[in-house]
């Protein structure tokens, strides 16, 4: 289900919008990485929660997030996949409704069927 090519159309701090450049995410099984205007990061995930709330933890293995591990819960709709985290490194959030001011990101997600219509980044 998160396997896949995936662009990053929108993200949020908190309720604030925050620019996502060119942001490519691949998933495969128990790897990722991330591609950006900003650079490149890689790790592995691990899966767990409930069907209806699936989380994941993101183990940087390379790049920016080398050594620290990001607390995530993920939802899929379709072509559209959706990421919250807390970028303090606090608990992992329990909804995709984060608070004004507070460190939580939501990252929303279109699925690339077509590996052509990537953007070079």
């Amino acid at each position: 289900m998160f396997d896949g090519t995936w662009q990053a159309v929108s993200g949020k701090l908190g309720t604030d919008t925050i620019p996502l450049p060119d942001t490519i995410l691949h998933i495969e099984g128990d790897r990722y990485s991330v591609e950006s205007a900003n650079g490149r990061d890689e790790g592995e995930l691990s899966w767990g929660g409930e069907p209806e709330q699936p989380t994941v933890d993101m183990k940087g293995t390379a790049g920016d997030h080398r050594g620290h591990t990001i607390a995530a819960i993920a939802r899929v709709k379709g072509a559209v996949m959706q990421l919250c985290y807390a970028v303090d490194g606090s608990a992992r959030p329990r909804s995709f409704k984060a608070a004004p001011g507070t460190a939580v990101v939501t990252v929303r997600y279109r699925r690339i069927a077509d590996q052509s219509a990537v953007k070079a980044v």
